[in-house]
């Protein structure tokens, strides 16, 4: 899965703004209202706390607090180095957020922390293992939309009752990409700079090279899943032009209910089982573990890869970083619902599985701009 040619084009190109799933429906108009408390977000955990084990396992409420931010916060008042902090992962800095954290058995009871302004402790207990990146099942949204447009809330009812049916795009929120979508030129360029790490470098035995000092862990782990992202938002809008009542040849699929994929040898065969819901379709995050696409969806893919300008030593680098997966294409809400205040504003609860974007279904209801979500 690489594109033809080799190098970085100078000209950036603009972060891909995926069109809305169900743009045949009127939008209801409106955006998220201007209060942290109108965005609340709860965290679902991946399984169940055992209550023993030698961890502390503390679920924090935070207001106006990025989760890095909060990190160093617990870091502090617990006396412990930041890295020995667990997290499942990133919640937003504007609006009020639970989640669950894991600190080490050498930290202080929970209830002797003293917290600043914004955080609060909601319960703690105790775990067999550190809490690492990916485990949570989803979150629970509680969002209210204000500026609804006159007939607006019956508007919303009727989109939400069609994400029920048929789920909306699962692409990468505009958040992925920063202010103005600005983070594809800067991942691009970050691309640049590790292609002049020199070989020397590199520690023995790896294949990842020494970090300069001119860069940091975080762009190492921001970048790369902007690239990833970029090629996926593009996949979804090619591969929806092809019709996703339908399969191709070669193309990934995930086995409902597992993290299993197999590739389609023969569409027909498989189709009854994607109408009925048993297989999903899936787009490609690239990197070295990616399970590759064959045949027509593997063309698909590189027409996607050829719209950036990288050749195929920009993805081999991009490999060290990023070890690429699938995602699935379609993301299907659980318990959404819409609770109308007055005709001009509602409340639309659900909860979305991990990775899901919020303001993307907050998009579909609102019809507003994509790099303008949370404004």
């Amino acid at each position: 899965m690489r594109p033809n040619g080799s190098g970085l084009d100078p000209a950036v190109p603009q972060s891909h703004e995926p069109l809305r799933f169900h743009a045949d429906l009127r939008p209801a108009g409106g955006k998220i209202g201007p209060l942290p408390e109108d965005f609340v977000v709860d965290e679902v955990g991946l399984y169940p706390l055992s209550g023993k084990g030698p961890h502390w396992f503390v679920r924090i409420r935070k207001r106006g607090w990025t989760t890095p931010s909060m990190v160093g916060a617990l870091a502090r008042a617990a006396a412990v180095d930041p890295r020995d902090i667990g997290t499942a992962g990133m919640k937003d800095k504007n609006g009020v957020t639970t989640q669950w954290l894991s600190l080490p058995d050498k930290a202080p009871p929970p209830q002797e922390w003293r917290l600043p302004e914004g955080l609060e402790l909601v319960e703690h207990t105790r775990h067999e293992n550190k809490l690492r990146t990916g485990h949570l099942r989803g979150n629970r949204f509680d969002i209210r939309l204000v500026g609804i447009e006159d007939g607006g809330v019956e508007r919303a009812r009727a989109l939400c009752e069609r994400i029920e049916k048929a789920g909306l795009a699962n692409c990468f929120g505009a958040q992925r990409f920063g202010v103005g979508g600005g983070n594809l030129g800067q991942a691009l360029r970050w691309l640049t700079s590790t292609a002049q790490d020199s070989s020397a470098s590199r520690r023995p035995g790896r294949d990842r090279a020494r970090r300069p000092r001119s860069r940091s862990r975080f762009d190492d782990k921001l970048y790369p899943s902007v690239l990833q992202s970029e090629v996926f938002n593009r996949y979804v809008t090619l591969r929806r032009a092809t019709g996703l009542e339908r399969l191709l040849r070669g193309e990934v699929v995930r086995l409902h209910g597992s993290n299993s994929v197999f590739v389609v040898v023969d569409p027909d065969v498989e189709l009854p089982r994607l109408l009925a819901g048993d297989l999903h379709l899936t787009g490609p995050l690239p990197g070295p573990k990616m399970r590759a696409a064959q045949e027509e969806a593997a063309e698909l893919e590189r027409q996607v890869l050829a719209e950036l300008p990288l050749g195929p030593d920009d993805w081999e680098r991009l490999g060290r970083y990023a070890p690429g997966t699938r995602r699935d294409l379609v993301m299907r809400p659980e318990g959404l619902e819409v609770v109308p205040i007055d005709d001009h504003s509602l409340r639309v609860r659900f909860e979305l599985p991990s990775g899901g974007y919020a303001t993307e279904l907050v998009r579909e209801i609102t019809g507003g701009p994509w790099l303008g979500a949370r404004d």
